[in-house]
C-alpha cells in the first residue's frame, strides 16, 4: 500500500490476537494501565493497538475486539486517517502530526511527549482534539511495543485562548480609558479644582485598571514559561517611591503610614515592571496586616554586588499560615485572593534570578525579603 510518511505495513490478524493475548497476561502493565486516568494503549511495530485500557474502551464505547488491529487515529476518527487506504500515519498531512512522530520516536528507542491536534468527523459532526501524549518504547517476550497514553487537554487550551482574547481586547478598552482619562485632566487643570479632582481619580481609576490586567498577563505567561524578561537600568530611589506611591492610593491601606527608612543612591540592571510588581505586593500585603497608627519600614542594602529589599510590619503571621504563604490561591483575604505572595517567589526566583524568604515572630513582627543580583544577565 502506497504510503507518503510512515510505513503502510501491517500486521495480521493472527499476529495482532497473539499479542494482545501477550499482553494481557502481564498483569502488573494490566492493572497500572487500568489505575492510570489516560487513556492507554500499547502499541505493535507497526503502531497497532494490541491493548486499550477501560478508560479508553468506554469513551469510544468499544469492545476490544473491535478495535486490536486499528492504529491511533483510526479509532479517533481522526480526518486523515481516512484519506489513504493505508490509514493513520501514511498521508502528506501526516508529516506534522505530533502522534505519529511521537511514537515513531518510541518505536526508535526514545521516550518522547509531546501536543498534538486532530481532526476528526464523528457522527458526521466535526470534532477538534487537542491531546497530550507520550510514547513510551517497550520490550516484552522478545517483541517491542510502544506504551502510548493520551490526555484530552481540548478545555484547557480553549480556556487558554478565551483568557488570552479575553485579556487583550479588555486591554485595548482600558487603554483607550486611560487616554481619555489623562486628555480630560489635562483639560480640567486649569478649571475648578473639585472638577480636576474628580478627573484625577478617573485617571488613577484607569491607570491602575491597566496595571491590573497586564499583572494578570504577566502572570500567566510567567506559569505558562512564556514570559520574556525586559533587562532595563532600575534607579532605585525612584522605583522605591513609585512603589509607595501607588500602596498609598490603596484606600484598603490608608489607615497605615509607610515608611523608607534606608535608601542608596544604587542603580541596577533588572526588570523593572516586575521587580515593581513583587515589592508593590510585599508592601501592599504589610500594610494590610497592620492595625490602626502601625507603621511598614522599607529598607534597601546594596552589597557585594546584590541588593537586598525588605518589608517589615509589627505584626505576627500564625504558624499554620507561614507554611502555606507562597502557596498558588492560598489566602487569609478571602476566597478570590492568594495570587500575591505566589508571585513574589514566581517572578523573584523563577525570572529575576533572587531568592524571596520571610521571618516571622513575636517579638519583632513580620519581614519580607527579596535578594536580587545587581545586574540580570
Amino acid at each position: 500500500m502506497k504510503t507518503y510518511f510512515a510505513p503502510a505495513e501491517r500486521s495480521s490478524t493472527e499476529e495482532i490476537v497473539a499479542q494482545h493475548e501477550n499482553i494481557t497476561t502481564n498483569e502488573f502493565l494490566v492493572t497500572i494501565s487500568e489505575a492510570s486516568n489516560a487513556l492507554f494503549m500499547v502499541l505493535n511495530q507497526n503502531r497497532q493497538v494490541v491493548f486499550a485500557n477501560k478508560k479508553l474502551l468506554k469513551l469510544l464505547q468499544q469492545e476490544v475486539d473491535a478495535v486490536i488491529g486499528m492504529r491511533p487515529g483510526e479509532m479517533l476518527y481522526c480526518k486523515n486517517a481516512r484519506l489513504m487506504k493505508a490509514g493513520c500515519g501514511t498521508h502528506q498531512n501526516c508529516k506534522e502530526c505530533g502522534a505519529v512522530n511521537s511514537i515513531l520516536q518510541a518505536l526508535g528507542g526514545k521516550t518522547d511527549e509531546r501536543e498534538c491536534r486532530i481532526s476528526s468527523m464523528i457522527d458526521n459532526k466535526s470534532v477538534a482534539f487537542d491531546l497530550s501524549i507520550r510514547s513510551q518504547p517497550f520490550s516484552y517476550m522478545q517483541e517491542k511495543y510502544v506504551l502510548f497514553s493520551v490526555i484530552d487537554i481540548s478545555d484547557t487550551k480553549r480556556r487558554e485562548i478565551l483568557e488570552r482574547t479575553f485579556l487583550h481586547d479588555v486591554l485595548n478598552t482600558a487603554g483607550g480609558l486611560y487616554g481619555f482619562s489623562e486628555m480630560l485632566k489635562e483639560e480640567l487643570r486649569e478649571m475648578a479644582q473639585e472638577q480636576y479632582e474628580k478627573a484625577e481619580i478617573i485617571y488613577d481609576l484607569s491607570d491602575r485598571l491597566v496595571q491590573e490586567i497586564k499583572n494578570q498577563q504577566r502572570l500567566r505567561a510567567a506559569e505558562n514559561n512564556e514570559l520574556i524578561v525586559d533587562v532595563n537600568e532600575v534607579k532605585i530611589p525612584e522605583l522605591m517611591n513609585s512603589v509607595i506611591n501607588a500602596v498609598k492610593r490603596n484606600t484598603d491601606v490608608a489607615h497605615c503610614s509607610i515608611f523608607l527608612e534606608k535608601c542608596p543612591e544604587t542603580i541596577i540592571h533588572t526588570d523593572k515592571v516586575l521587580l515593581q510588581r513583587i515589592l508593590i505586593n510585599m508592601t501592599k500585603n504589610a500594610a494590610e496586616a497592620c492595625k490602626e497608627d502601625q507603621q511598614v519600614t522599607m529598607d534597601v542594602i546594596a552589597d557585594e554586588g546584590n541588593v537586598l529589599f525588605s518589608v517589615h510590619n509589627p505584626n505576627f503571621i500564625q504558624e499554620n499560615v507561614q507554611k502555606q504563604i507562597f502557596q498558588r490561591s492560598f489566602s487569609t483575604k478571602g476566597s478570590n485572593r492568594g495570587i500575591g505572595t505566589y508571585s513574589m517567589k514566581l517572578f523573584g526566583e523563577n525570572y529575576l534570578k533572587g531568592k524571596v524568604w520571610f521571618e516571622s515572630t513575636k517579638e519583632s513582627g513580620t519581614t519580607f525579603y527579596l535578594l536580587l543580583p545587581d545586574k540580570l544577565s
